[in-house]
């Protein structure tokens, strides 16, 4: 079972976190600094005010009532160990209804206060003025405790570092928990605004990124508005891009001067096989040498059409342009037992494509309809509107999971030869160029559809 990989969940979590510790560990991280230096509020309190509460505490604890309903302090073994740790610690404890001391009070400290004061004392931090220790600190506050309404004052005891275990200990209160859910709900939100907007470059790099294909070798992610730790993965990236770049344009020169090597030999061999006297295998001969030759061809324009497609565009009245490359292909239509129906447009029907880009797709598509029209068949081109241009044949078709599998290079669905395999893969590569597409559909009555758009003019 895999964590959360969801970096901005991890953030906000982090900072809610880190918030929440923050929170609870002020007494040690900035009070108890504040304190030891005496600033602002802190320089009359002094290390000895944070012992008080720990004290205070204890007495409360040792607050007995007997079944009479007589109210005293018993000298627990807590209390007795504090004191043991500070000699100099008094306390004394009223009765808040009666103003009557309690026994096993200080007698010494009580005197220091007026029992008959109507004043109430919720809570004060109080210095003998006799006292010649000017640190000692005391705490005067009335409290309800299991035995009543007491006020409970303590007096002389020293700071010592476990009084800070103490207070983080009692700082995680109820009340402490509830003040930290408003705070805890504000950061959640401002986490999640600075996440989301920090991570928002990254996310539009990423959309660059998947529209990268090997067509847009040239595309890069800008690193203006990226943040800097993202910088160096970014510049990664841009350096493994220029490395398939280069890589692709290796292969593309390959292929090309290994094509046009080709071409030569090739065009001897055709030489000499029309020399030979007419027979049988001659054509056979032939035919083979047509299909190589052809192959040769392919292979050539499939590593060039980059620089032969982009060469320069022009406006082009398409429906006259498919009606010559039509017309052209027809007697070898007519040579292997087939027709080419063309239908025009209504309308002049204008596209903004390169003409060699062009003749090679709708070529191609032509050629490719030859080959499944059955014999005696008819292939029909259409041009229409969008620009589009249809090449519609009558053959066994193309099921749905084969629609794309078909433009992959030398991909053929039987075994048996039937031109190069590389006709449509130069189709789709010349429509990306273009910024065209091409779509496949099943023909009325059985067959495929191939359906081209190319940019309007």
């Amino acid at each position: 079972m895999t964590g959360n990989r969801s970096l901005s969940s991890r953030l906000i979590l982090y900072w809610v976190v880190g918030s929440f510790l923050a929170f609870f560990t002020l007494p040690a991280t900035v009070y108890l600094p504040l304190t030891a230096l005496r600033v602002g509020d802190n320089a009359t309190t002094g290390l000895e005010g944070w012992t008080t509460k720990r004290a205070r505490n204890l007495v409360v604890d040792s607050l007995r009532q007997t079944a009479e309903g007589a109210k005293f302090v018993e000298f627990t073994p807590a209390l007795r160990t504090h004191m043991a740790r500070n000699p100099e610690f008094r306390f004394a404890v009223f009765d808040a209804e009666t103003r009557a001391l309690l026994p096993g009070s200080f007698i010494d400290l009580a005197g220091y206060f007026d029992r008959e004061s109507r004043v109430e004392t919720r809570g004060a931090m109080i210095h003998l003025i006799d006292d010649p220790n000017p640190n000692a600190r005391g705490y005067d506050r009335t409290i309800d405790t299991p035995i009543g309404n007491m006020r409970v004052i303590v007096y002389g005891a020293y700071f010592h570092w476990d009084d800070v275990l103490y207070q983080l200990y009692n700082y995680l209160t109820l009340t402490s928990l509830v003040a930290f859910l408003p705070l805890c709900a504000v950061m959640a939100i401002i986490a999640l605004f600075v996440v989301r907007s920090g991570l928002a470059p990254l996310h539009s790099a990423a959309e660059r990124v998947a529209m990268i294909d090997v067509n847009s070798m040239d595309e890069r992610i800008a690193r203006a508005n990226l943040p800097m730790e993202v910088r160096p993965f970014v510049d990664a990236v841009n350096s493994a891009l220029d490395r398939v770049r280069e890589g692709v344009a290796r292969q593309r020169r390959f292929a090309a001067n290994a094509a046009h090597e080709m071409r030569t030999p090739v065009a001897i061999l055709r030489a000499r096989v029309e020399r030979l006297q007419d027979d049988p295998k001659k054509h056979d001969i032939e035919r083979d040498v047509r299909r190589i030759q052809n192959i040769v061809e392919q292979l050539l324009a499939l590593a060039q059409l980059k620089e032969r497609a982009m060469a320069g565009s022009e406006v082009l009245d398409l429906g006259e342009t498919t009606l010559s490359i039509a017309a052209d292909y027809m007697p070898v239509a007519i040579d292997n037992g087939r027709n080419i129906e063309f239908e025009g447009p209504a309308a002049p029907v204008t596209a903004r494509a390169d003409r060699w880009a062009v003749d090679s797709i709708v070529t191609n598509l032509i050629e490719n309809a030859v080959r499944a029209e059955p014999e005696g068949g008819t292939i029909t081109v259409r041009v229409g509107p969008g620009p589009t241009i249809e090449v519609v044949d009558h053959g066994e078709g193309i099921t749905f999971e084969d629609r794309e599998r078909i433009f992959e290079p030398f991909w053929r669905k039987h075994d048996r030869p039937s031109g190069s395999g590389l006709g449509l893969a130069i189709v789709r590569e010349l429509l990306n160029e273009l910024r065209g597409s091409i779509d496949v559909r099943a023909t009325p009555g059985g067959g495929a559809t191939f359906v081209v758009r190319l940019p309007g003019a």
